[in-house]
């Protein structure tokens, strides 16, 4: 079951234009202007590196499922991507109880699944039940319904959400794709039919799926009921949305240089600036949670405050984002990254002092054996670090780095690359000793997410003025509050070396001039509700 200094922010306000003119890169003879009015019809050619594996957003909890999910699936209310503010969408309306336990929604009326059946309060009620049902085994939506005591319908178009202790952050998580709405008469077959075929109210319809290889994302008709943050009523523009899963970024980059692909996701930072003439790349730094390392603090010798702090000393992130992200990734400065609501720069001069660090495990009683790896009373300084490792290179050299920093002041990190759903299964059992984490959601809540698990699952540590903090924060819906709650959690976790933050996730999105109204959505996603082809 995913958060630009000085010359980065100039950068941002470049691309914000653009999107703002349509993502118009330059052409040449014969190009489309950049003012020109959208183009109904067509098809855009999109290629991502990582497969989504289930689809259903209920389900699953990668960036890669929301990607796709986001245009099939339409959610009780929206955020704006540039205010973060909350706006109606399925609802029409809302009010919050002042004790954040209970939500009343006053649904849109005339709005119907692609499968034909309405959408009603009766289908809220049976959403929402779904997600928490242990049935669906839900990776991170049953999360964020944390406290849920059930959902009353008073009538076709009202629906009462109740939480048994205050949840605040639940009018934003109604906003995501996690807690999108999907088709009642779709659940019959069961979670695993519903990774595959997702039904929804949204204008794309999904099409046909060929796992590892193909998604198609088809344009629904009739559809009308977009929010007020779209960037046009009605129905999309494009017949269809053709994305191809390419994990290997030469070949990505490469035919969209070609023309095979009219957009690609994730650009390696280091092939950022090789996109020129007719192609750019528009960049989003994405809220939610900094890619961070997790130390778990009930496992081997990191219940040790000092190795934990020691580890934390010896990683030079400075180094990390100059050397394999050539900057474009900013040093993170706290867990949460700045365009999240609660952010705290709670690390402006960094952390890495391995000089410190070796004092330290020298006074612990930790010595360096022939090997260069540090032993106490016949224990060994190691951790094991269990990453998910689809086809990325980046991820493995990350990897690999971190293991030479740490191997220099005596601390041996054994890698252990596995798949995403295991690496999550095992993170969700707190079977991992180091593991690493990073999560888009635009709202500082996103902590709970990074240190709580839904369903049963066991958290990384044990810290109950920490877990107060995150407690507090749901408790009130004073934006001012939830923000100091959010900053006290973010020092505490960084001082007690339970999180190590590295860098903040940016998107880079590559694309042709063909490729218009492509849209970072608040998550700091591709969006492909505006977007249209210019050819």
């Amino acid at each position: 079951m995913n958060r630009l200094r000085q010359g980065k922010a100039g950068l941002a306000l470049v691309v914000s234009a653009l999107l703002a003119a349509g993502c118009s890169a330059a052409g040449g003879a014969g190009a489309v202007p950049a003012d020109a009015p959208p183009k109904p019809g067509g098809t855009l050619t999109f290629a991502t590196d990582a497969d989504p594996g289930c689809l259903d957003p209920q389900q699953s909890a990668t960036a890669a499922s929301q990607l796709i999910s986001r245009g099939v699936v339409d959610s009780l209310v929206a955020q704006d991507p540039r205010t973060l503010e909350i706006k109606p969408w399925l609802a029409q309306s809302w009010e919050v109880s002042p004790d954040a336990t209970t939500f009343t929604f006053h649904l849109r009326d005339g709005v119907t699944f692609s499968d034909g059946t309405p959408f009603d309060a009766a289908a809220v009620k049976a959403n929402l039940d779904r997600i928490v049902d242990p049935a669906t085994k839900s990776l991170l939506a049953a999360s964020l319904l944390t406290g849920y005591a059930g959902t009353t319908v008073p009538d076709v178009r009202t629906v009462i959400v109740r939480f048994s202790a205050p949840n605040a952050p639940f009018l934003q998580a109604a906003s995501t794709a996690f807690l999108g709405m999907e088709s009642p008469a779709s659940f019959a077959p069961g979670p695993q039919a519903l990774c595959q075929k997702v039904i929804g109210s949204g204008p794309f319809v999904l099409g046909a799926v060929v796992p590892q290889q193909s998604i198609e994302l088809d344009r629904r008709a009739g559809y009308a009921w977009a929010p007020p943050t779209a960037g046009h009523q009605g129905a999309v523009y494009l017949d269809k949305v053709a994305i191809k899963i390419v994990p290997e970024n030469g070949v990505r980059l490469g035919s969209l240089r070609s023309g095979e692909f009219d957009a690609v996701a994730n650009v390696p930072p280091r092939d950022a600036g090789s996109l020129t003439g007719d192609f750019q790349v528009l960049s989003k730094q994405q809220p939610g949670l900094a890619y961070s390392l997790l130390l778990n603090t009930g496992r081997g010798v990191l219940t040790d405050p000092v190795v934990r702090q020691a580890i934390a000393k010896s990683i030079n992130t400075e180094q990390i984002v100059s050397t394999l992200y050539e900057d474009r990734y900013p040093r993170a400065k706290s867990i949460l990254t700045p365009t999240t609501p609660g952010y705290a720069d709670v690390l402006d001069a960094g952390q890495f002092d391995p000089g410190a660090a070796e004092r330290a495990l020298d006074q612990a009683g930790w010595v360096i054996g022939a090997d260069g790896t540090r032993s106490k009373n016949g224990t060994r300084l190691s951790v094991e670090w269990t990453y998910s490792s689809p086809a990325r290179e980046q991820r493995d050299v990350l990897a690999q780095l971190v293991q030479q920093q740490l191997k220099a002041v005596g601390i041996e990190v054994r890698l252990n690359p596995l798949p995403a759903g295991e690496t999550i299964s095992r993170q969700l059992s707190g079977n991992v000793e180091l593991s690493d984490m990073s999560f888009v959601r635009a709202d500082g809540d996103v902590l709970r997410s990074a240190f709580y698990a839904p369903q049963g699952g066991k958290p990384a540590f044990t810290d109950p003025q920490l877990a107060r903090e995150l407690t507090d924060a749901t408790s009130t819906t004073d934006p001012a509050r939830r923000a100091s709650d959010y900053a006290q959690a973010q020092r505490l976790a960084v001082d007690a070396a339970i999180v190590i933050p590295i860098y903040d996730p940016t998107y880079l999105l590559g694309v042709s001039g063909a490729a218009r109204g492509i849209a970072f959505d608040p998550q700091g996603l591709p969006e492909f509700y505006d977007a249209w082809v210019a050819r």
